[in-house]
C-alpha cells in the first residue's frame, strides 16, 4: 500500500514538474514578443504654454482682502494672479457647487424627490434650511434653485442622497468626480459645506469644478435669477419665495453685470468666500477667494479683480491659417536639405493650442511665429522617420511660448514597397516563438501520456498479481 502511495506521489510529481517546465519558457516567450512590439512615438501634449501664474507678481492690483484668491481663464486655461491658491482652505457653501454639478449631470430638473428625516436631521440647527419636511414631495429643479439662491443645506443634502442613497456614498462620488477634473488637493467629507477639519479645496480645484458646472446652461439661468417661487406642495400649503441672496445680482451696490454664475458661503472656520464667473468680451474669467475678511467686500474685491484680469491681460484665439507662410518655409528648408538623397516629404500635420493668454501691454507690441529647427537630425538611412517640431510665438519683449508643433514626415521612395524592419523583426520573432511554443506543448503532452501509460500498466500489473495471490487456482 505504501509503495503504492509512492508511486502516485511520485507521478503526481512528475506531471506538476512537466507542467511548471514548459509554462516557463511559454512565459518567457511572451515576455519576449511583447518587449519587441515596437509603437510610434506619441506627439506632445499641447497644453497652456505657462506653468503656474501668467502674472506672479502684478503691478497696481487691487487688494483682495482675503487669504488665498485666484482669477483663472477659463478659454486659455491660465491662472493669471494668485495667492496661495494650491493651498488647502475650508471653503463652506461654495461645495454646494460640486453637488449641483453632479446634480446636473446625473438627474433630470423634473425628477421628484420625495423627502425623507435623513435629509436634514443631521444638519447643525444654525445652518440655512429652507424647511423641507419628511414626506414632502419636490423637484430636483427646486432643490437647486433652493441651494443656489438660498444656500439651503437640507435641499442640497436631498440632491446628495437622491443621487447615491446616503451621503457618505455621495462624497465618495464628489471626490471621484473632482478627481477627474484635474483637482490635486481636493478632499470633501460633506454634500453642502459642514465645517470639517478634513473638508478641504483649494482656489485652484474649486475653479476647475465651476469651470465643468458653467457648462451646464441651467446652472447660469438659474444662479443669475433674482427670485424664484416653489408653489405649495403635498406637504406645504404656501409658497415659497426664494430670493437671490447673492448680492452680484440683489444689491445694485455690488452687483456685477458681467457675473454668469457662482456661489457664496460663511463659517467661523472658512471665513468669507465667493467663487463667480464673468463673461465680458468673448473671454470668460473665474475669481475666487478663500478667507475673506468681510462678506459686502468679498463682492467688491472680486469685481475689482475681474476687471483689474480684463483690462491688463489678453486672450487670443490662435487661427491655424496664421501658420501657412512659417509652415511653407519651414518645409522648404527641410526639402533643401535632403535635397539629392532618395528622401521627400510625404505629409505633415500642424496642432496648436487654440487660445492662449498674456499681459495686454506685451500683446499690443506684437509678435512673430518661428519653428524650431535648431534639433532635427535627418536619418539618410531610414525608410521612413517623423519630425515634431516646435512652433514658437515671440513677443516683442522677447518672452516666447511653444504655441503647437508640426510633425513633418519623411520616406525614403526607393524603399516603399519594403515590410517596415520593425514590423518584420517583430514577425519573425512571432512565427519562431510560436514554433518553439508547439514544440514544447507536444513534447510536454507526450511526456505526460507517457508517464500515465507507465503508471496504467503498473497498477494493472499489480492488481492481476494481487488478484492470483487472494484466489489461488485449485488444481
Amino acid at each position: 500500500m505504501r509503495k503504492k502511495h509512492l508511486i502516485r506521489r511520485i507521478c503526481s510529481f512528475l506531471l506538476s514538474f512537466t507542467i511548471l517546465f514548459f509554462m516557463i519558457p511559454l512565459a518567457s516567450l511572451r515576455s519576449d514578443g511583447d518587449a519587441n512590439v515596437s509603437s510610434d512615438e506619441q506627439p506632445p501634449v499641447l497644453q497652456n504654454p505657462v506653468e503656474g501664474l501668467l502674472d506672479p507678481s502684478p503691478s497696481g492690483l487691487p487688494i483682495p482682502g482675503a487669504d488665498s484668491y485666484l482669477v483663472y481663464d477659463v478659454l486659455s486655461d491660465t491662472m493669471l494672479i494668485g495667492y496661495q491658491y494650491e493651498t488647502p482652505k475650508a471653503p463652506s457653501a461654495i461645495t454646494q457647487i460640486m453637488t449641483v454639478l453632479l446634480a446636473l449631470e446625473n438627474l433630470e430638473l423634473s425628477d421628484m424627490i420625495t423627502i425623507t428625516e435623513d435629509m436634514y436631521d443631521s444638519i447643525p440647527d444654525d445652518y440655512v434650511r429652507i424647511g423641507f419636511s419628511e414626506g414632502e414631495v419636490v423637484t430636483v429643479e427646486q432643490c437647486i434653485y433652493a441651494c443656489l439662491l438660498k444656500s439651503a443645506n437640507d435641499a442640497c443634502l436631498a440632491l446628495a442622497i437622491t443621487m447615491s442613497g446616503s451621503e457618505s456614498a455621495f462624497v465618495e462620488r464628489m471626490n471621484q468626480r473632482a478627481a477627474e477634473l484635474g483637482c490635486t488637493n481636493t478632499h470633501f467629507t460633506n454634500s453642502y459645506g459642514l465645517s470639517d477639519g478634513e473638508h478641504k479645496t483649494t482656489c485652484r480645484d474649486m475653479s476647475l469644478i465651476l469651470k465643468e458646472t458653467l457648462r451646464h446652461p441651467d446652472f447660469t439661468k438659474i444662479s443669475t435669477c433674482t427670485s424664484y417661487t416653489i408653489e405649495p406642495t403635498n406637504t406645504f400649503n404656501d409658497r415659497r419665495i426664494l430670493n437671490n441672496a447673492n448680492r452680484f445680482i440683489s444689491t445694485p451696490s455690488t452687483a456685477y453685470e458681467y457675473y454668469i454664475g457662482g456661489k457664496t458661503g460663511y463659517s467661523s472656520e472658512s471665513g468669507y468666500t465667493i467663487i463667480a464667473g464673468a463673461e465680458k468680451d468673448g473671454r470668460t474669467l473665474i475669481g475666487i477667494l478663500l478667507g475673506a475678511n468681510d462678506a459686502e467686500n468679498r463682492y467688491l474685491a472680486l469685481s475689482e479683480l475681474f476687471e483689474y484680469c480684463f483690462t491688463n491681460y489678453t486672450t487670443t484665439m490662435i487661427e491655424e491659417n496664421e501658420m501657412s507662410g512659417v509652415v511653407k518655409n519651414t518645409t522648404s528648408q527641410i526639402e533643401n536639405s535632403i535635397l539629392g538623397t532618395n528622401l521627400k516629404i510625404s505629409g505633415t500635420s500642424l496642432k496648436i493650442i487654440e487660445y492662449y493668454s498674456v499681459l495686454t501691454s506685451i500683446a499690443n507690441g506684437g509678435y512673430s511665429n518661428d519653428i524650431d529647427l535648431s534639433g532635427v537630425v535627418i536619418d539618410p538611412l531610414a525608410k521612413t522617420q517623423e519630425l515634431k517640431l516646435p512652433i514658437n510665438r515671440t513677443f516683442s519683449n522677447n518672452d516666447s511660448y511653444i504655441i503647437g508643433y508640426l510633425t513633418v514626415t519623411i520616406v525614403d521612395e526607393t524603399r516603399m514597397d519594403e515590410e517596415p524592419e520593425n514590423v518584420a523583426s517583430t514577425s519573425e520573432k512571432k512565427d519562431r516563438s510560436d514554433i518553439l511554443l508547439t514544440v514544447a506543448i507536444v513534447t510536454g503532452l507526450l511526456l505526460v501520456s507517457g508517464l500515465a501509460i507507465l503508471l496504467f500498466l503498473k497498477m494493472l500489473k499489480k492488481r492481476r498479481f494481487h488478484k492470483n495471490h487472494r484466489n489461488p487456482r485449485i488444481l
